[in-house]
């Protein structure tokens, strides 16, 4: 993140990412009413990204303890500048992430295990995807704090994080805050993207409905992803109604990660 006005935005708006998980409640014929998912993406029972799916995380870099700007909306009275213990995680496509770990985790060696739980599921990401990912903050706790994110950048709860492993949900979290890091800014208020809502009509997610500028790209990006690379990780006839209710948001998303082309490939690592 390179502005801190942006960063505040995020907070003032406790950030269009906060993803749910009630339920899934599937209706039998959907209507611009009644989504097919009455929770968020993580409120299904699909495991889209899954612990065999291929890592390119290769090493983590110790940078030492220093400030970093960690915006925290469980905290509105902490400063924005916090000490850290500072990380860069490198992956085998070229593409490296900066990682911020909560000087409430004490050691520089706890600090390092607090960010390996990420680093592998970073690196699960398509490069499209991960390259546009500049930072991730964790911060200690906040079992009930949801991540968010802005532009470049993803913040994360350890608790919050911990809980999510045990549902399997924590890969589908940073792919979904991936998305508003890396494309929401070029993407979500585009024209083509604004036409794809429009000619489908329909929303997957209640949480896709109720935040369509906001969250539809996030919360459609998985959705398409899986169909698209993975479709047996849905059941058929699930994916065929899929299919039917946002096609023109999956021909969106297979222009960024198109289904005859590799997910991970190398590019100039970033500087």
């Amino acid at each position: 993140m390179k502005h801190v006005s942006s960063i505040l935005f995020a907070l003032t708006a406790l950030c269009r990412t906060c993803l749910g998980a009630d339920p899934v409640t599937p209706q039998k014929e959907p209507t611009p009413q009644v989504p097919l998912y009455r929770s968020s993406v993580v409120g299904t029972d699909f495991d889209f990204i899954t612990q065999s799916d291929p890592d390119t995380f290769v090493r983590m870099e110790d940078k030492g303890q220093g400030m970093a700007e960690m915006p925290d909306k469980s905290d509105r009275t902490a400063g924005l500048m916090q000490p850290a213990f500072l990380f860069v995680a490198h992956f085998s496509d070229g593409t490296r992430v900066n990682l911020a770990i909560d000087a409430d985790f004490q050691t520089q060696d706890s600090a390092r295990t607090e960010a390996l739980r990420y680093a592998p599921r970073l690196g699960k990401l398509p490069t499209a995807l991960r390259r546009g990912v500049d930072r991730v903050v964790v911060h200690k706790g906040g079992e009930n704090v949801t991540a968010f994110s802005d532009v470049g950048l993803i913040v994360l709860y350890s608790d919050n994080a911990t809980k999510r492993i045990g549902t399997n949900d924590l890969e589908e979290t940073v792919f979904h805050e991936s998305v508003h890091a890396a494309w929401d800014k070029t993407h979500a208020a585009s024209a083509e993207w604004q036409d794809a809502q429009k000619k489908d009509g329909l929303y997957l997610t209640d949480y896709a409905r109720k935040n369509p500028q906001g969250e539809d790209l996030a919360e459609s990006a998985l959705f398409a992803y899986t169909l698209l690379h993975h479709p047996d990780r849905i059941p058929k006839e699930e994916g065929a109604r899929i299919a039917r209710i946002i096609p023109n948001r999956i021909a969106f998303v297979e222009k960024l990660l198109p289904k005859d082309k590799p997910l991970h490939f190398v590019i100039e690592e970033k500087r």
